[in-house]
Order: C-alpha cells, then structure tokens, then sequence
C-alpha cells in the first residue's frame, strides 16, 4: 500500500505558471525578431527583452527558489523559545497548509498545543483549505498537538493574552488592509502573553536572494527595516535579528 503524504503544494503555483508562459512568449519574439528586418525587428527584441525581465525571470527563479531554497530554511531551529517554555500555547497566523506549523508541533514533545489560522485562500496555494492542512497534521502524526480553524491577521480569534509564542511566516505582506500591518501587530500583541515571544520572517527586498529568485516581484516585498521599525514602534523588544536566505527572521518579546 502506498504511504500516504501531505500536500502542502507550491506558494502561488499557478502565478509560477502563468509567469512563466507569459515569458516564453517574450523569449519567442525576442529570437524571432532576430530573423526579420525593419521597426518590426526593434519592437520585438525590446518588447521580447522586456517581457522576459518582467516574467521570465521571476517565473523561473521561483521555480528554482522552491526546488532549491525552501526546504533548506529550517525556521523552527531559530524558535528558541520553544526550548524555554515546556508546555507552550503556540498560534501560527497564516499557517496555510501546515508546513511550517506542523514542524513546530513536531517539537512538541512534552505537551503544549499548537493552534493555526488561515484565511485559506487558494490564490496563494493551490488545494489550500482547513481540511488539507487537518489531514496534512493526521499524516505527520500531530493531530493531537494542533488545531486549525478560520481567523485573519487583523481579527484573530482568540481571547487576551492566550498565547506564549505566535509566530508569523512569510504572510504580514499579504494584509492589504489600510495601516494592514499595524493592526495586525496590534492583535499579535493582544492575544499573546506578557513576557511571550513573537517570531516574524519576512523575505526582505534589498537581499540579493529575494531580487535573484523574484525579479521585479521582489517589490512586492518590504525591507528588513520596515519590518524591525514595526516591532520598534509597537514596544516589542527585540532579541535577535537574522537574514538567512533573504528571509529576515525576528525574534521579539512583549
């Protein structure tokens, strides 16, 4: 009988696809215009050169973030305060299909519960959905440890002062509410504990990584110092501060 696995897909899969159709057509024009004389030979080549800087280069560099990248950064390993505290209450906001917060229940070894909230939005992930990341955790054998349900950044679902560690990978960038972020810290802070810890990662704009795998779309993206002012100016302390991988990875404390 074949082993069942978890499916926690590819971020923006069918944007990697579309990118990357787009910009095989810029590189068709680009060769053919090689071939022919005229204003028609100058609009292809510079709308072909244009086309694959604004596509192509981003579609195959996520392509190759995901195969090379994604599964060497191991965020968990930076959650010191796992360590710390034996019997942790963990939320994990715009955990998606589990992929990181099923590797933080995997640490749970002596007890603590690990609680995750998703708009699961299929924009991001496709096959995104509350049922695949329960039965994502049910495949890892964490079930017990966790519990998934709908919640946003902005409006979490859960009382004052609820958790002693929360994490937030790669999704702040996705609020697009107006002052988006600042609410969102402002609930962060709301439902965790005095004294708690907060892990932020961000991928940050001027890392070469970021403009290597993202192209134009890197802008999409903020820099660290966006980010460190945030918690700055919400009275966060922050403990530690990494760039690894072009990811800026916060370690802060209310």
């Amino acid at each position: 009988m074949k082993e069942e696995k978890p499916k926690y897909g590819w971020y923006v899969k069918n944007l990697i696809i579309v990118f990357n159709l787009v910009g095989l057509l810029g590189l068709t024009a680009f060769i053919y215009g090689f071939f022919i004389d005229g204003i028609i030979k100058i609009i292809l080549l510079v709308s072909g050169i244009a086309i694959m800087l604004i596509f192509l280069w981003p579609g195959i560099g996520m392509v190759l973030m995901h195969l090379f990248l994604l599964g060497r950064i191991s965020l968990v390993s930076k959650m010191k305060a796992l360590d710390e505290i034996k019997t942790p209450r963990i939320l994990d906001v715009g955990c998606g299909t589990g992929r990181t917060a099923i590797q933080i229940a995997k640490t749970l070894e002596n007890g603590g519960h690990l609680y995750g909230i998703d708009i699961y939005s299929k924009l991001a992930i496709p096959g995104n959905a509350l049922h695949t990341v329960i039965n994502n955790a049910r495949i890892e054998k964490v079930e017990e440890k966790t519990t998934f349900s709908y919640g946003t950044a902005i409006d979490i679902p859960f009382e004052d002062e609820s958790f002693d560690i929360i994490n937030a990978s790669s999704v702040l960038h996705e609020v697009h509410d107006p002052n988006g972020q600042d609410k969102a810290i402002q609930e962060i802070l709301r439902v965790l504990k005095p004294g708690g810890y907060f892990y932020l990662s961000e991928w940050n704009r001027s890392s070469w990584q970021c403009i290597g795998f993202g192209g134009i779309c890197c802008f999409a993206f903020k820099k660290n110092d966006y980010w460190e002012n945030l918690l700055k100016n919400h009275k966060f302390k922050i403990i530690k501060n990494e760039i690894i991988a072009g990811f800026g990875i916060f370690e802060a404390q209310k």
